[in-house]
């Protein structure tokens, strides 16, 4: 009888998200990977996995798109029918504003994601019922394991994973263009000392 059934238990692991200002992008993997490694080899898996977006940002800016593109190498492919992207803070813009940007979203920056099987929603008002609905609906999911958790069960280094790798490559790139900053400031600064010695000169 309904008396007699089990609770379900349901546990939220809210992550943190890349580009953040205090705690680096190895840092933050490295946490979410710990998770999921003792997770998996406890025999936990996911029914689901919320990405949140504000539906208040003009613009799908770097951060964003740092953050929707490693929860994708964290999922891969096979675990994207269990993930959502919903879209948050309706009550801060214009409705008709806020779809037409949702409807960007869709068609051009969720577009890969949502052809690969996850799905899109909204939280549109503050009480937290629609939050616990969508939790709620992820229940009847089937229980799946992520890219990251095989990848590392198999053996792989955090580093060899793929999620490590995109990192990797964000960290060459930011050496790159570091270095590219200071020698175009060392080239600034020879052409001023070399203009203030030819008007010395003329003097």
């Amino acid at each position: 009888s309904l008396h007699d059934a089990l609770p379900i238990y349901v546990i939220l692991i809210d992550t943190p998200g890349f580009s953040d200002t205090h705690v680096s992008d190895t840092e933050i993997l490295r946490r979410i990977a710990e998770w999921m490694k003792d997770s998996y080899d406890d025999g936990v898996l996911l029914s689901g996995i919320i990405y949140l977006y504000s539906i208040n940002d003009v613009r799908m800016d770097g951060p964003s798109l740092k953050n929707l593109r490693m929860m994708r190498k964290l999922c891969g492919t096979d675990s994207l029918k269990n993930v959502v992207l919903v879209t948050t803070m309706w009550e801060k813009v214009d409705k008709s504003q806020g779809l037409k940007r949702e409807l960007e979203l869709r068609v051009v920056f969720w577009k890969e994601m949502i052809d690969d099987g996850c799905t899109v929603a909204r939280i549109m008002t503050e009480t937290g019922d629609e939050a616990r609905e969508l939790v709620t609906s992820l229940l009847k999911n089937k229980p799946l394991s992520t890219k990251l958790q095989e990848e590392l069960r198999s053996g792989k280094t955090l580093v060899q994973t793929e999620a490590g790798t995109e990192i990797r490559a964000e960290i060459v790139k930011l050496v790159e263009k570091l270095r590219k900053d200071h020698e175009a400031d060392i080239a600034d600064l020879r052409l001023a000392q070399q203009s203030r010695k030819n008007y010395l000169a003329i003097i």
